[in-house]
């Protein structure tokens, strides 16, 4: 094989795959582009809170019913578990 051919093969190839690559994921499409929000801008949503300590709030604990019965313990273990 040809020093030249090596180069094409290993050099030029890759770099134009590279270069096509780049081309399809940078290149913006027209009329493509979604509403961003920007800072200062209404915020078009409701609100969505998330509160990570949720008995810290005050507000009533939600009420769930258990399914089926309680789970049975069958095994000891744990962290300080014994083998």
């Amino acid at each position: 094989m040809r020093p030249i051919e090596t180069i094409l093969i290993y050099g030029v190839i890759p770099l134009v795959v590279l270069a096509l690559l780049f081309a399809l994921t940078a290149v913006r499409r027209p009329g493509g582009k979604a509403a961003r929000y920007r800072v200062g801008d209404d915020w078009p949503h409701e609100p969505l809170w998330w509160i990570g300590n949720p008995k810290g709030t005050g507000l009533p604990e939600p009420t769930v019913e258990p399914v089926g019965s309680p789970a049975t313990r069958t095994a000891r273990g744990g962290a300080r578990g014994t083998w």
